[in-house]
Order: C-alpha cells, then structure tokens, then sequence
C-alpha cells in the first residue's frame, strides 16, 4: 500500500481515523512508518501534538506522535506543490534552486556553449515555465533566478565575465530564449 490521505476538520475525526488505519494495517499484516506521516493544518500549529488512538485489540500503540508542517513550508501532493501560507517564496526558492543544481551539474562538464543554451532552452526553461504556471515574478527577479545559467554559458563561451549578457541574446549560435518573455506570454495564453 502507498499514501494514504487522511482528512477530518478536528483532532478527535484524525483519531477516529487513524484508529481505524491501525487496525487495518494489523489486519492486513501491514506496517507503516510513522516517522514519514505528515500533518497538515490550517491553524497555526508547530508543535508536536499527541493522537489518542481508540483502545482495541488488533492495535498495539496506544498513542501516536506527530509534529505539525509549518504553514511556511512547502509539500508536495499528487504530483502538485503546495504552501498553506499561500507564500511565492517556496515557488522562488524552488526555481532558484533548481537553476543552480543545473548549473552545477554542467559547470564541470566538458560541453559546448551551444549545448547548454540549448539544454537552457528546452529544458531549464520548460521546467521552470511548469513551475511558475500560478505565479509570476518581476523581471529581476527572473533574471536574477536564471543569472546562473545564463553565467555558465557566457564562461563556455569564452567570453569575459564583463561581456553584457544581451550579448548572449543576440547572438545567433546561442539562440537564447528571454526567461520572463517566455514565462509571460505562457501566462497571458494560459
């Protein structure tokens, strides 16, 4: 068995429930690890907080410990992100990142400048375009989000760290795509 998403709008709904996943799992001859199980809650909470489970024969604890995300942080759920607080900032510091991994993963790599303007293209770009579908930054920001990338080309290049990045723009071997035209009008068609 993988996930399993328990829901309730009170304490004593999440102990009815996780009474009756206990059983289930002694039942069935099934373990979980409850050191992976995440609480979600819309209140304010961040500390760690007790779940009384019904007394019964088939379970062998009678009390579970959880701790509380922080509304702050970030999850990830059915293949979707999300942030109770309703912040951009985990959006932000994902992209970042994700940008920095990509330009780590490549800086050693024995590539032309060619190659990664077109992994930048086609794939850094797509990634962070899925990323951003509900938020869009300023365009410094944007630009300070790929600056690594764009960095990393401009050094595969030969030029010199002074050359402007416009000049990447321009250039017709390079073909680099502007992050924030790309990310705007994927938000004005969408």
């Amino acid at each position: 068995m993988d996930d399993s998403t328990l829901i309730a709008s009170s304490k004593r709904g999440i102990e009815d429930r996780l009474s009756i996943t206990a059983e289930f799992y002694t039942l069935n001859n099934t373990q979980a690890n409850s050191a992976k199980y995440i609480l979600l809650s819309s209140e304010q909470i961040s500390q760690t907080i007790v779940f009384d489970l019904f007394p019964s024969p088939l379970i062998p604890i009678c009390s579970l410990t959880l701790k509380a995300l922080t509304l702050s942080k970030s999850f990830h759920f059915l293949g979707v992100w999300f942030c109770l607080s309703a912040s951009s900032r985990f959006v932000h510091d994902q992209c970042t990142s994700m940008v920095k991994d990509m330009a780590a993963l490549l800086s050693p790599k024995k590539l032309l400048a060619q190659h990664v303007a077109y992994l930048y293209n086609i794939v850094l770009l797509s990634r962070l375009e899925f990323r951003l579908q509900t938020t869009l930054f300023a365009e410094s920001t944007i630009n300070h989000m790929v600056f690594p990338m764009l960095s990393l080309i401009q050094q595969k290049a030969g030029f010199a760290s002074t050359t402007p990045l416009s000049a990447l723009f321009t250039l017709l071997p390079f073909s680099i795509q502007q992050a924030f035209g790309r990310f705007l009008s994927s938000h004005v068609a969408s």
